[in-house]
């Protein structure tokens, strides 16, 4: 059962243009630990400059989820395009405390232009992006990246983020 399970996830993220791989990419340092998140008041929200560059430039996303057995990438142009609308103009509530799922990274050519922790349970559904390692901005996740998330999610037995 679980073969048919994991069958249908490739089959279903190679249909997007994403390709799903074991492991954690060389280029990119993951912390060992999933870090809880305290409060992200006084972070802004990333600005629309720092978007478009995300937009036109990135051609590579890495999706790192931890205490999970897989990772993904993300290498197709349109779909890359399509993750970078996930990140929400609006910013998450201050006051909630939640699990860091794990990493986006987004790359050009090889280089990271930016990476950021993804925060995802019940309670809430927001990424945190770092500049020069420190936090920097912290956005929701759109409704559409919701849905791609628990999409993933379904596939692997993970509670859903709402």
């Amino acid at each position: 059962m679980r073969i048919i399970l994991w069958s249908c996830f490739l089959l279903i993220v190679s249909s997007c243009g994403d390709t799903a791989k074991k492991g954690t990419p060389a280029s990119t340092e993951v912390p060992s630990k999933p870090a809880v998140n305290a409060t992200q008041a006084g972070l802004p929200s990333i600005t629309l400059e720092e978007m478009q560059i995300l937009y036109d430039q990135a051609d590579y996303i890495d999706l790192i989820f931890y205490n999970m057995d897989f990772s993904m990438s993300v290498n197709d142009k349109s779909n890359v395009q399509r993750v970078v609308t996930f990140v929400d103009k609006s910013q998450p509530n201050p006051n909630f405390t939640c699990p860091t799922m794990g990493r986006i990274i987004f790359q050009k050519n090889g280089e990271i232009l930016i990476e950021g922790d993804m925060h995802i349970d019940k309670e809430c559904s927001h990424f945190v992006f770092f500049k020069d390692g420190k936090k920097a901005f912290a956005n929701n996740i759109s409704d559409q990246g919701k849905a791609y998330f628990n999409q993933i999610f379904s596939q692997v037995k993970v509670a859903p983020a709402q």
